[in-house]
């Protein structure tokens, strides 16, 4: 691609420069980060690839945008984003870790999210497929993250990355939405639990059984259901002692939800369910 004559190809035509998530890296590239990029923009890193000086912008030898993409010199980073050709995925971070709050994110050394507080939801952004460092600090500060890992973005999917404490450590559980055909005279719902002090529960709604030891970090079957007002009770498995109802679980035809289970049920705080709106019913590839 010819930077001249393509960057007036592309005005109004949105570019991965237009984007908040930044560009990913190949998993050798990943693996030879160092803690000083922690808060430094990937593309100011020379890997193998030369710097761009004069537009800001790494060249790398290879084009893992395009797979099976013959077009010429398609490897410097302005991507075109052309709906139904370029593959990317969506990704919104949750912070479901009430013992770290609020947080910012880093993204192979960009921010994407400021005093992240818990229970909160980032938008939907475009990340293309390849590897990404996460770096977790407290707001704010930019030394001693609370956490460091990496994630594989696999093309033409929805994630939600949740923020979570396991009881050794704080990490990333990468959730994913069923892209499914949606029925426009039914709801979809799971449920998802994220609170590693919660009981192995079952799962009632009007007071049916509809799933049975919801475990932590277990990710449920999608539930058919009719739409309207719907009674969420979670019960304790072992002794069908409920600890939370939620009596306003409102579900829209046509579309897509996930009950996420967060919380510490041994503080004064407990449990809470957060009801979001999943991405598979309004976004588009």
């Amino acid at each position: 691609m010819d930077e001249d004559t393509n960057m007036t190809e592309m005005e109004g035509m949105e570019t991965s420069a237009d984007m908040i998530m930044p560009l990913p890296l190949t998993e050798e590239q990943i693996d030879n980060l160092t803690e000083e990029n922690y808060t430094t923009e990937v593309s100011d890193v020379n890997f193998s690839g030369e710097q761009d000086n004069d537009m800001g912008r790494a060249i790398f030898p290879g084009n893992p945008f395009f797979p099976g993409n013959n077009r010429p010199n398609t490897n410097i980073t302005i991507i075109p984003i052309i709906p139904g050709v370029t593959r990317f995925s969506y990704i919104r971070f949750l912070n479901a870790n009430p013992s770290q709050t609020p947080i910012d994110i880093y993204v192979n050394g960009r921010k994407v999210a400021s005093y992240l507080n818990y229970r909160a939801f980032t938008e939907y952004m475009k990340a293309f497929p390849g590897y990404y460092r996460i770096v977790v600090f407290k707001a704010g500060t930019r030394r001693n993250p609370i956490s460091v890992s990496q994630i594989n973005v696999i093309a033409n999917r929805i994630y939600t990355a949740a923020f979570i404490d396991t009881g050794v450590n704080n990490e990333w559980q990468m959730i994913t939405d069923n892209t499914r055909i949606l029925n426009q005279n039914r709801a979809f719902v799971r449920f998802i639990q994220l609170s590693y002090t919660a009981p192995l529960m079952d799962v009632y709604i009007d007071n049916r059984l509809v799933l049975s030891d919801l475990d932590f970090q277990e990710v449920s079957r999608y539930l058919s259901l009719a739409p309207g007002r719907r009674n969420v009770k979670l019960k304790v498995a072992t002794t069908n002692r409920t600890i939370l109802e939620d009596p306003n679980m409102y579900l829209r035809a046509g579309n897509s939800y996930s009950v996420y289970i967060v919380g510490d049920s041994n503080s004064r705080m407990g449990l809470q369910v957060l009801i979001p709106l999943e991405g598979t019913s309004y976004l588009s590839f």
